[in-house]
């Protein structure tokens, strides 16, 4: 006797809006799990061969790697979904995150938020450091010096971070105000968020997410600048005008860098005032910022002498154990050079 077993699917078929939803979510995850990977192997690369690699830039590097860290291993854990509904702002939770509680999803977003801050503020650091060596100043640039300025750029994310971690926030309250626009039920979703935007740390965030791009792209322009100028009055071996012309590459793809993260911060303060629809924010916020990720080490890796040096030679180490040939060693001095691209 045969018998045949029919699968019968209950519940509609997927939206087009949850079909986008999931898609772009997943592009969002494997961004960050994939930037995380790449910023730990240049982390790792700069702590093993640190005494070979000149150290000043070697410290504003590691500072700015360590802020993408802080930023995919956050997002990871807390997989979110930004709901706005007219001044309130909700974050429904995913991740691994709510396997402990909703107070520490809320915590980790705020050091999510902290991490983009100081990310910015770190390019500035970077782009005042290229501008330095093309000038007198190089001689002020110390590892101590270097050390207090990555300091400083911290300590404004950090008031951030105490802000949002202090923000307190009525959870029947928010779900009665996000229920203005949405119909979906969020009382079982580990879920928090600032019922006005106005009088949540909000602005302050904003605020700093955004000033940084002006000195950011100031010190960009003078590099360029002093860059043109030393080109025109100078006689140059073709050792320093190749170095003169990577840089120029370099700084260039760096200065685009920002530009994803003020993308998110820009679609978000045109929801707020209502010029773009509060879909912009659930679909695109975190994901075109998550390609920062990505670029800020592989532009290292690449362009970088020193680190692109030390990538192909751990890569043809891995090969080596794998293929169960003889170990490749390290040259001496491969990685040796000052900050020569």
């Amino acid at each position: 006797m045969n018998y045949t077993t029919n699968a019968t699917f209950v519940g509609p078929p997927p939206t087009f809006h949850q079909i986008l939803a999931i898609s772009l979510m997943t592009i969002k995850i494997t961004l960050n799990s994939v930037g995380l990977l790449l910023n730990c192997l240049l982390l790792y690369m700069i702590i093993q061969n640190y005494s070979k690699l000149h150290k000043t830039f070697s410290i504003l590097l590691t500072y700015t790697l360590i802020n993408d860290c802080l930023i995919s291993v956050t997002l990871l854990l807390t997989i979110k979904r930004i709901i706005q509904c007219h001044e309130t702002l909700a974050m429904v939770f995913f991740g691994p995150c709510t396997f402990i509680s909703t107070s520490f999803c809320h915590v980790l977003d705020a050091v999510h938020l902290h991490a983009l801050q100081n990310w910015i503020l770190s390019q500035i650091l970077l782009i005042g450091f290229r501008t330095a060596m093309l000038s007198s100043a190089q001689s002020f640039l110390s590892v101590k010096r270097t050390i207090a300025f990555c300091i400083l750029a911290w300590l404004p994310g950090l008031v951030s971070l105490i802000l949002h971690v202090a923000y307190k926030f009525s959870r029947p309250r928010l779900l009665e105000l996000i229920h203005r626009c949405y119909d979906e039920d969020f009382s079982f979703s580990s879920i928090s968020g600032y019922e006005s935007f106005y009088n949540s740390p909000l602005p302050f965030t904003i605020v700093m997410l955004l000033v940084p791009n002006v000195p950011h792209y100031f010190l960009a322009y003078c590099f360029r600048h002093k860059q043109n100028h030393d080109l025109k009055r100078r006689t140059m071996s073709m050792t320093t005008l190749k170095m003169h012309t990577t840089l120029r590459r370099v700084s260039t793809m760096k200065a685009f860098l920002p530009l994803f993260l003020l993308a998110d911060v820009l679609i978000y303060f045109f929801c707020q005032m209502e010029l773009l629809p509060p879909q912009f924010i659930e679909y695109f916020l975190g994901t075109i910022s998550s390609s920062i990720n990505i670029l800020n080490p592989v532009i290292a890796i690449c362009c970088f002498r020193p680190y692109r040096k030390m990538f192909k030679e751990y890569y043809r180490l891995i090969l080596s154990k794998l293929s169960a040939h003889p170990k490749v060693m390290f040259s001496e001095g491969s990685s040796d050079e000052v900050v020569n691209l």
